[in-house]
């Protein structure tokens, strides 16, 4: 059977009346927590962390029911699974931690924190009443309906309280910058006095609020990795304030006789009997001996111990002053790690640029290297041939084979697109370096450290702004801007190989060769004639002459033609060779020029 027509036992207008006057009480003492007496601090926490702990007792003594409801009670595992005694010490403890430092939260709670926290009262009782009529409808037992429907509500509404308190951020305010940890620092600690009237809470406060400053000062360079982590980051850490929150809602919705349950024995009635005397007087004698005999004296014996011990303040402040060193002026810690980080940035775009302009310049001698075999196609064809020939009987063979290189692996204009290669990176380095440059005086600006005088600092680091400013030599614009400037400029590669090709001696050589296979080739004027006259003596007249002409010009291309493809068998391979060889000399030695060593 289901019980539909069990509602929640406890109505909206109790629930809203003690939720409020909760709230109205977490206001007044966390604004008070700094200035108040140890005594007042020990109830305020003690107060706060009941609600919390009974709230999770009462679940555990619910979860013990269940599991024990399969084991006969006159059994050894029902004897060892009834007791409670380890989850609710668990409970109590998270229950007295957690109240403290949420009082201490509340202390440097803004307005729209404490509107954050007022909407988590409604939203905890819809989400409960939700919860509590579905399971109504699928669970027996009223009990575990409502221990269901408090341990649903405890996880739901927090996550659902976290969205809205994103939401009243993004609509009304937004997560602080500040320029400086000490400005950090200022604004948490606004408001709340230097000395506390607790030792604990003094040194509790002291923390919490440096913590929450540095958290507070790093959240503008967390935007660099993404825009909400900031804001995901603050949300985040009130997490545990809305779980207690809703954890202390739960103990408003559990019908009073059911805390039977976390103080009875195990039972599946529903509702439990009422408790027994002696069971009464003995939770009585227990609560009372955990809270003046264990838990006051442990708090008695932190406070005097931290009384007994002001330097532990002094400490924060050490902490709170160790600064970095640059060039004799002081910057919060973590300063160093920031230019670092910045240098980091900006030689990975310097080497973005610088890859990018290396990869066009091994494209440009790659197409430069393509354009060797057109270069050999012209040389060893007929009329490269007779063209050779015709310069060296003017003397400037070798100047005109240089030059005919030089045309020839200029094709496709590849160096033109590195020039305008090498002006981009220039830009580009530029650029970046005036953006690094920017950001370094930003970050330092942002993280000096002025102490009051008479204060010291303690020096964890110490650095030369030269050392954060300077970058490898491949990456120094000037000296790249030096380079480019002085000669490695890609107008000139094409001249440069084909000077370096003629320097090697293999033009003089070819023209050599030309003049001896000028002088070989006078033996072809015998097989011209007679190829003319065959010519001749087939046209008669005046053809005759015409005939022996044209018998002279094929019989001489056929000769020519045919040395000169033997002659390509037998160099072309080496030619080829020896101006490849001359190209990625080139490649290396312009690439060192204009982008340094690696």
């Amino acid at each position: 059977m289901t019980n539909p027509e069990k509602p929640p036992a406890i109505g909206v207008r109790l629930f809203l009346v003690k939720a409020l006057v909760w709230l109205a009480l977490a206001y007044l003492a966390g604004r008070q927590i700094a200035s108040l007496p140890f005594g007042f601090v020990v109830f305020s926490v003690l107060i706060f962390a009941v609600p919390v702990a009974l709230s999770g007792a009462y679940s555990s003594a619910v979860d013990q029911t269940r599991l024990l409801s399969y084991y006969k009670t006159s059994g050894m595992a029902y004897m060892l699974l009834s007791g409670r005694v380890i989850r609710s010490i668990l409970w109590v403890i998270w229950a007295l931690v957690t109240s403290f430092f949420m009082l201490l939260q509340f202390s440097s709670y803004s307005s729209l924190e404490w509107v954050a926290l007022l909407f988590g009262v409604p939203v905890y009782w819809l989400v409960h009443q939700h919860s509590h009529r579905f399971l109504s409808v699928e669970l027996k037992k009223r009990y575990v309906i409502t221990d269901f429907s408090i341990v649903w509500a405890r996880w739901r509404c927090p996550a659902i309280m976290v969205v809205i308190y994103a939401g009243l951020i993004l609509a009304f305010s937004s997560v602080q910058n500040y320029a400086s940890l000490p400005e950090a620092l200022a604004a948490k600690r606004s408001g709340i006095p230097e000395v506390a009237g607790s030792a604990v809470v003094q040194v509790a406060l002291r923390l919490m609020t440096f913590a929450d400053g540095i958290k507070a000062y790093l959240a503008g360079d967390l935007k660099q990795f993404g825009e909400y982590l900031p804001l995901l980051l603050k949300v985040i850490g009130g997490y545990v304030v809305f779980f207690n929150a809703c954890a202390t809602f739960a103990c408003f919705v559990i019908p009073s006789r059911e805390y039977r349950r976390v103080f009875g024995p195990v039972s599946d009635d529903d509702p439990p009997a009422p408790l027994p005397k002696n069971r009464v007087a003995l939770a009585s004698a227990l609560i009372t001996f955990i809270v003046l005999f264990v838990y006051v004296p442990l708090f008695a014996y932190l406070e005097n111990l931290t009384r007994h011990h002001p330097n532990v303040i002094e400490a924060i402040k050490k902490v709170e002053r160790q600064a970095e060193r640059i060039d004799g002026q002081l910057y919060i810690v973590g300063t160093g790690e920031k230019l670092e980080a910045a240098r980091a940035h900006a030689l990975k775009n310097l080497n973005l640029a610088r890859d990018a302009l290396e990869a066009q310049i091994d494209r440009a001698f790659d197409q430069m290297e393509n354009n060797v075999d057109r270069y050999l196609d012209w040389y060893y064809s007929l009329m490269a041939e007779y063209a050779r020939l015709a310069k060296l009987m003017s003397g400037e063979i070798e100047g005109y084979m240089e030059r005919k290189l030089y045309e020839q692996l200029q094709q496709g204009e590849a160096f033109k697109v590195v020039s305008d290669a090498i002006a981009a990176a220039l830009a580009s380095h530029k650029t970046v370096l005036a953006e690094y440059q920017q950001t370094v005086k930003a970050i330092m600006e942002a993280s000096r450290v002025v102490l009051p005088a008479g204060v010291e600092a303690k020096v964890v680091k110490d650095m030369s702004l030269n050392d954060i400013l300077s970058l490898p030599t491949h990456l120094d614009v000037v000296a790249f801007e030096g380079r480019a400037a002085g000669g490695a400029v890609a107008a000139g590669v094409s001249a440069a190989i084909a000077a370096k090709v003629a320097s090697k001696g293999v033009f003089k050589a070819a023209a050599k060769a030309l003049s001896k296979m000028a002088v070989s080739k006078a033996t072809a004027v015998l097989g011209g004639a007679a190829t003319g006259l065959v010519i001749g003596s087939v046209i008669p007249g005046a053809g005759t002459v015409v005939g022996g002409i044209l018998g002279g010009i094929v019989g001489g291309l056929a000769i020519d033609g045919a040395l000169l493809k033997l002659e390509e068998v037998i160099s072309r391979a080496e030619f080829r060779k020896e101006i490849l060889a001359a190209i990625r000399e080139a490649r290396v030695a312009f690439k060192g020029r204009l982008l340094g060593a690696p």
